[in-house]
């Protein structure tokens, strides 16, 4: 059976702040073989993490490549370069999921941060 993750499961499990709930979510990441995480979880985890926890940049990259890495957790692949972007970017993972979509054709944006980004095909030039 697939098994949805959400924003305020991952919130529990990385910060401990419910440590009961933490370790239901823990104990699911060490059971079930089938999990998986929405895209937009990751940009909520981030503002969530950041915002309201305090956690730097680097510590969310850690996040997302244990997440990324696990073999029982899925993810789109979109979302695992995204994460890529993320570590060699300023761009919050938002962006990174956008541009990491727009790499299959081209990005009707503004935003230079994303245009910069190799790969990236601007629809405007």
């Amino acid at each position: 059976m697939l098994i949805i993750v959400d924003t305020s499961a991952l919130v529990r499990f990385f910060t401990d702040d419910t440590p009961q709930k933490a370790s239901l979510v823990e104990k699911l990441f060490k059971a079930e073989k089938d999990i998986f995480i929405p895209d937009v979880v990751f940009p909520e985890l981030e503002y969530i993490l950041i915002q309201k926890y305090n956690f730097p940049r680097e510590k969310l990259l850690h996040i997302y490549t244990f997440l990324s890495s696990r073999d029982n957790i899925h993810i789109m692949n979109e979302s695992k370069n995204a994460i890529a972007m993320f570590e060699k970017t300023k761009l919050d993972m938002a962006d990174c999921i956008i541009a990491a979509y727009s790499m299959k054709g081209s990005l009707a944006s503004f935003d230079n941060g994303l245009l910069d980004i190799k790969d990236i095909n601007p629809f405007w030039k």
